[in-house]
Order: C-alpha cells, then structure tokens, then sequence
C-alpha cells in the first residue's frame, strides 16, 4: 500500500476515535490490515512525498491536532522503518507484514488512489462530526 494510502485510511478511522493516542494505535492497526491487500509499492523516494503530501492534506484539511492526523500518523508509522531499511540503519524489519505476510504485489494503483478517495472523504466527514461533539 502506498504511504498516502496508510496515511489517509488510518486519518478515516482515526477521526472516529475518542483520543489522539487511540487513534493513533488505530492507525497502525490499519496499516496491518491494508499491507494483506494486493498492492504496489514505489520507490522509498516516491513513498516519502507520497506521505508528506498525505499528511499535509490531512492536517490542512481536519487540523494537525486532531485524531484524523494522529490516525495518518500511526497509519506511517510501521513504514518508518522500511526507511530505515533503504538507508541501512537496520537490517530487518520487525513489523509483522513487513517480514512475509504480505498481500500480494500489483502493478496497478487505481484501486489504491480509489481508497484514499473514499478514505479522505470519510475523514473530512467524521472529523467534523468529532469537531461538533467536542464543542
């Protein structure tokens, strides 16, 4: 699954979540479910704008303060260390869909770009149901 992908399925989930840390857990909890999809995955280049880009939207749209962005945040979270494998600070991943269970690989992205069309939008619409609750 592509970064923004993670990041903006985990930011959908994580606006329904009651706090920042849950949301957070959500989000990493996501990325486990998304990485057993079949995928395409691009260069760690390509994957690193991919989820800056995401973030950005996602904390420009719903707040960066809020449990949407957490969720991004945790959703990415398991990929910081497919950076630290690019770079070679470690030499094996721990995250468990990052040593073997892994969906199967896809050239196509549609169904990924698809997703996070679907995901942003639920993620506009919950964070501002939250935003209404907390006020």
């Amino acid at each position: 699954m592509t970064c923004a992908a993670h990041a903006i399925l985990a930011a959908a989930v994580g606006a329904r979540a009651c706090s920042r840390a849950g949301a957070f857990l959500a989000g990493i909890g996501t990325h486990l479910i998304a990485d057993l999809l079949p995928h395409r995955d691009f260069s760690p280049a390509v994957e690193m704008l991919l989820a800056a880009a995401a973030l950005a939207t996602v904390g420009r749209a719903v707040g960066f303060d809020s449990t949407a962005f957490a969720g991004a945040l945790g959703g990415l979270a398991p990929d910081a260390e497919t950076a630290l494998l690019a770079a070679g600070m470690i030499e094996r991943p721990s995250f468990p869909t990052h040593r073997g269970i892994h969906g199967r690989r896809t050239t196509e992205a549609a169904s990924q770009v698809a997703l996070s069309c679907a995901a942003f939008g639920l993620s506009l619409c919950w964070g501002g149901q939250a935003e209404r609750r907390r006020r």
